[in-house]
């Protein structure tokens, strides 16, 4: 069975019981959780197509070697305002957990030769043999 037909399961979660703060200077601290599940190179390429850009995800930074996403709170901010941004990042997990099913689930798209690609070989490659896909 081809890996596109099995049923792939992305239930990464925010891990918020093992929340880490680290202070990072005078006005902001940083805060890193821990992700749990199937965290792979196709979660994390599509975590970086949803946070790359976004000013409303921009804050959170996925470390995918330690499966922690870190980001920054103003250091007056409350546990109320944490709890918030933890919210949000959440979502984002989930939304991402969706797009990877959607992108490890998807048909691979078939290639159709081009034009020139079923062209005949002509001038010097052909007087030398070469034929498409540059080998004689």
């Amino acid at each position: 069975m081809e890996e596109r037909e099995q049923k792939v399961i992305y239930d990464v979660v925010v891990d918020d019981v093992g929340l880490n703060w680290e202070q990072a200077g005078p006005l902001f601290d940083r805060y890193a959780v821990s992700l749990t599940g199937r965290l792979d190179r196709r979660w994390a390429d599509c975590y970086r197509r949803f946070t790359a850009g976004s000013d409303e995800y921009a804050r959170f930074r996925l470390d995918p070697g330690t499966s922690e996403v870190s980001f920054t709170a103003r250091s007056t901010d409350g546990p109320i305002q944490v709890m918030g941004v933890l919210k949000k990042l959440e979502a984002l997990v989930e939304r991402v957990n969706r797009e990877a099913i959607r992108v490890a689930t998807a048909p691979a798209l078939e290639e159709t030769p081009t034009e020139e690609a079923k062209a005949p070989v002509s001038g010097l490659a052909a007087r030398l043999g070469f034929k498409r896909g540059g080998r004689p």
